[in-house]
């Protein structure tokens, strides 16, 4: 019976262990409980940084990363000191701690957060009436889509380093040409579910492309012109980059590409490979600035029985640090949808409104980019 107890309790100790990152670290504080905390504080910046490269940490995930080490204890699943210690009025702890890593925890959950910052899932579909746009292999659901553009930007974006490039001809919800032709007019509503899950990618880049060929001309030396054996394209390509998260355009742009080769077929492909380059280019830049502004765009889902709670609400926010102004988007059946222009997080909005309002509010989600409440 003893050998049994004893096997459970390692059974457990691995259990609790199985998910969690062990590290030792010093702690240094006024008193033992400040240099516990320091202890737990240094502990979850080292695991983060294993998670994390110096292309990552940079000042677009600065923020993000300061209000994890913040509650850092809260991501610390045991604390064994191995020694302590007091010299010149500080207290200093060397300890082995525990940091949860599982892959549901709240602290890996804010680490994938802070991951995607700098390296989100994009999408590229690039639409297209040309009939040359298209690999001969292609599958009949890629009809409309300058495939060998999408090829081009996807390995483009690879090579400047982001990881996480979805291939869209294995999403379903980018499937529909319709769908996608009237978002890349403005339609606001995407092609997802409600649940943040649910969505495929943090960004979709949406384009429409156009090739046209030239015939080369060259001097015949007697003052006319001949046609030459080498074609000419121009590939003129039109983006938008739209957040999954917000519905928002957060980006848009035109480029062109040039190419000249054998045969007017290889021209187009290669003008439209230039124009790839071009774009990949632009978007990196795009998506470094939106990650420096990671939160400029909150959408608050409000449910309400009384709109003058909601009135209440939006003079509220308006009044609070860090909320640059409040749009009310629309009310239908008790819902109303407020978009918040902040550079403050969901939670954090969530957190400086819970101290001044007299409002009771039941929260029942909230995301990088979304909050949902209901006002009782």
């Amino acid at each position: 019976m003893k050998k049994l107890l004893i096997a459970l309790a390692l059974c457990m100790a691995m259990v609790q262990t199985a998910f969690a990152q062990t590290v030792t670290v010093e702690g240094v504080g006024v008193d033992r409980d400040s240099a516990m905390r320091d202890a737990a504080r240094m502990a979850v910046e080292q695991v983060a940084g294993m998670y994390l490269n110096s292309d990552t940490v940079v000042s677009n995930t600065s923020v993000e990363l300061d209000e994890i080490l913040t509650h850092a204890q809260g991501y610390v699943q045991n604390i064994n000191v191995l020694s302590e210690s007091v010299s010149g009025g500080e207290y200093r702890v060397r300890a082995s701690v525990d940091v949860n890593t599982d892959a549901n925890s709240p602290f890996m959950k804010r680490m994938d957060a802070v991951m995607r910052l700098s390296d989100p899932r994009i999408g590229v579909v690039i639409l297209t009436d040309d009939n040359d746009s298209q690999n001969y292999y292609e599958a009949a659901t890629t009809r409309g889509h300058d495939t060998i553009l999408e090829t081009a930007l996807n390995e483009r974006l690879l090579t400047v380093g982001f990881k996480h490039v979805v291939d869209v001809s294995l999403l379903s919800q980018l499937q529909d040409s319709a769908v996608l032709n009237a978002v890349y007019r403005g339609d606001s509503r995407l092609p997802y579910g409600t649940n943040t899950a649910d969505r495929p990618i943090d960004y979709l880049v949406i384009g429409r492309s156009h090739a046209d060929g030239y015939a080369i001309k060259i001097p015949d030396n007697h003052g006319g012109y001949v046609t030459s054996p080498m074609s000419s394209a121009r590939t003129h390509l039109d983006l938008k980059i739209i957040s999954f998260g917000t519905s928002t355009i957060i980006g848009t742009y035109s480029v062109e590409g040039q190419g000249v080769e054998n045969t007017p077929e290889l021209a187009r492909r290669k003008s439209r490979q230039a124009a790839a380059v071009k774009a990949a280019e632009k978007l990196e830049q795009q998506f470094l600035k939106a990650a420096a502004n990671a939160f400029s765009g909150i959408q608050l889902t409000v449910r309400a029985n009384d709109f003058s709670l909601v009135e209440q609400l939006v003079k509220e926010l308006k009044g609070l640090r860090g909320v640059q102004d409040v749009y009310v988007r629309g009310t239908n059946a008790g819902k109303t949808t407020i978009d918040i222009a902040s550079s403050q997080k969901p939670f954090t909005i969530l957190q400086m409104l819970q101290r001044t309002t007299n409002l009771s509010i039941f929260v029942e989600s909230t995301s990088d980019s979304e909050l949902k409440i209901t006002l009782r």
